[in-house]
């Protein structure tokens, strides 16, 4: 015996493939062009300078470098950079 075929339902509530996907996340920027902030304290102000140098070398791109006083600890120099 044959089987006859029904109509699909219209209206059954279910959830599809199409409605269940999530809304597209923002990209991820890319590493370089986040900005990143490193601190550095030393006794001396020059210590802490020499310090944020040393760190960056070559491969960095310094935007922004702070000098405050880190009271009994010396100086703090944070460097803000990409």
């Amino acid at each position: 015996m044959a089987r006859a075929k029904t109509a699909p339902k219209t209206n059954d509530e279910t959830i599809t493939r199409d409605e269940a996907t999530a809304p597209k996340a923002p990209s991820t920027p890319k590493a370089s062009t986040v900005e990143k902030t490193e601190s550095f304290t030393a006794a001396f102000k020059g210590d802490a300078h020499a310090a944020a140098d040393y760190f960056l070398g070559d491969k960095e791109e310094e935007v922004n470098r702070e000098e405050s006083d880190a009271g009994n600890e010396g100086t703090r120099v944070t460097v803000t950079y990409k």
